[in-house]
């Protein structure tokens, strides 16, 4: 029988640790965890990040614009349109690059 007791004690202390540990995990999931992901969802909802693709839109038709007529220009003036792109392109986003393409072609 004393074997028995102490198999069901150990079981059963080892069933409340584990009951603890998950009630601690959950008590600091709703009291810490959730409350900075709703306040961390609120600020990004009024930081006016959803109207980023808005404005993208907007310039990329303005830039789509220039660089077509940056490509009118260019064929008018004897230039070659491809070599201006292709050396665009490998500027990567280098604006002093792309002048000196613009220069250049």
């Amino acid at each position: 029988m004393d074997v028995l007791s102490n198999l069901f004690g150990s079981l059963t202390s080892g069933i409340i640790r584990l009951l603890v540990v998950v009630g601690v995990l959950a008590a600091s999931y709703f009291f810490i965890v959730k409350p900075v992901l709703h306040t961390t969802d609120e600020a990004i909802k009024n930081s006016g990040l959803n109207e980023i693709g808005k404005t993208l839109k907007g310039v990329s038709k303005e830039v789509r614009h220039q660089v077509n007529h940056s490509f009118h220009v260019t064929k008018q003036q004897g230039g070659n349109p491809q070599k201006l792109l292709h050396c665009v392109q490998n500027a990567n986003g280098d604006v002093n690059k792309m002048q000196r393409c613009t220069r250049r072609f």
